[in-house]
């Protein structure tokens, strides 16, 4: 079996940005795919593609929102006449092309068009990207422009700050280093396990989250009906403690004083992540409170206190009353009531949701006995566990991924490849 080879004590070349081996070249993207400027194609002006002219049906192009690093995102294909087609056929592409968008932030996310796309056009932002035959491998070159090095070029280009963009020379001039080819293919082979494995985490993740969607709609609304179980104001199982501001000369950013929760913006996956702190807290949650937000776009959007948080207007704590309700019971309620909740937030078509303490108190909450809340909450917690598990997992082949590409893509790591594959 062919291994990565860190012990290698090659000989290495110098260059304007970085060393490289001996074998290596460092060329233009332009030089590496085959010299020829129509290789590199941007889209057409937009005067000459407009939205007018998209149809539901015909010869598909490729826009912004399709591209990700490595991933071609089906999703919204927009198409055109094949007359119009016709008449921008210099900014075609086909099956198997690089893609890469020069506009955005991130800049330069690129991905490989997939065989069941024969042809189309790319749009004014979209870069298509030709290989000749035999040169270079394609997914090598995917990777290296997906690069942090890569990325570090086209952002010291950019112009513009709002939508930052490149221009095509920038794009035919990105410098990335070409190992032999089959050493190119080993790379992209030893990557493009990585993005398999991140892809199949991805798919039991999404269907982790599919099942226990479903599952929450069976429990609180199928059975609940089924065991008729009382439905009361949610003030009855929890006790709710809305935020409340502190003076903002009381903040600071070095971690003195208590960590501030004002809303979403601290919120992570599961557990904030505090970017402020007060040296005079108002409100203050408890370990283990459910932190539901009450203001605004994110409104019913929540988290969990890992800790003791003083909680901003933006914020309320919620947490199961003794004997009464069971807080991670409540949480999967008032997570499966979200569209309803901010629906009643946005009451009367406000421009700026808002939940107050009245109506927080008074939501209507189904209420089976509290031994049964708490095996209902036992079960989404062992499906919260994989999740938390099943997400991890993906953290870690994304670090190893970004390692991986940082050390092969610059030969500061070598591949052993069979000289006669």
């Amino acid at each position: 079996m062919n291994t990565i080879d860190s012990e290698s004590q090659e000989q290495f070349h110098v260059s304007s940005v970085r060393y490289f081996p001996e074998e290596w070249d460092n060329k233009t993207l332009l030089d590496a795919v085959g010299m020829k400027k129509d290789l590199i194609v941007a889209g057409p002006f937009g005067s000459n593609l407009k939205v007018s002219d998209y149809k539901d049906e015909g010869i598909p192009i490729i826009r912004l929102q399709n591209i990700d690093y490595g991933k071609f995102i089906d999703k919204e294909i927009k198409y055109i006449s094949h007359e119009k087609a016709r008449e921008l056929a210099y900014h075609s592409f086909r099956a198997g092309d690089l893609v890469l968008a020069k506009l955005g932030d991130p800049i330069g996310k690129t991905c490989i068009v997939p065989d069941y796309f024969k042809d189309g056009i790319v749009v004014a932002d979209v870069v298509r990207v030709r290989v000749a035959d035999g040169l270079v491998d394609k997914k090598f070159i995917m990777y290296s422009l997906n690069s942090v090095a890569t990325k570090n070029q086209l952002i010291n280009g950019t112009i513009g700050s709002t939508r930052p963009r490149v221009n095509l020379d920038q794009i035919r001039d990105i410098q990335i280093l070409v190992p032999p080819l089959n050493e190119q293919r080993k790379i992209a082979a030893i990557l493009s396990s990585v993005d398999a494995a991140i892809e199949q985490t991805d798919a039991i993740i999404t269907q982790t989250e599919q099942m226990k969607k479903g599952l929450m709609q069976y429990v609180f609304v199928t059975k609940a009906a089924q065991k008729k179980w009382e439905i009361t104001n949610l003030s009855r199982l929890a006790q709710i403690e809305m935020g409340q501001s502190p003076p903002g000369s009381t903040y600071n950013e070095i971690g003195d004083g208590m960590p501030l929760i004002n809303g979403p913006t601290e919120f992570g996956q599961s557990c904030p992540k505090p970017i402020q702190w007060t040296t005079n807290p108002t409100k203050v949650c408890k370990k283990g409170d459910i932190l539901f937000c009450v203001r605004g776009s994110s409104t019913g959007r929540l988290n969990s206190a890992d800790r003791e948080y003083c909680i901003g207007r933006g914020v309320a704590a919620i947490r199961g009353k003794s004997n009464k309700g069971s807080t991670l019971f409540i949480r999967h309620y008032l997570m499966h009531e979200v569209p309803r909740i901010y629906k009643l937030a946005a009451g009367g078509g406000s421009t700026f949701p808002n939940i107050t303490s009245t109506l927080l108190n008074a939501y209507p909450c189904c209420s089976p006995s509290l031994q049964e809340q708490c095996k209902i909450a036992n079960i989404f917690l062992s499906i919260d566990q994989r999740l938390e598990c099943e997400n991890q997992y993906r953290n870690n082949l994304c670090l190893i991924q970004r390692g991986l590409m940082r050390d092969l893509l610059t030969g500061r790591v070598r591949v052993k490849v069979d000289e006669h594959a």
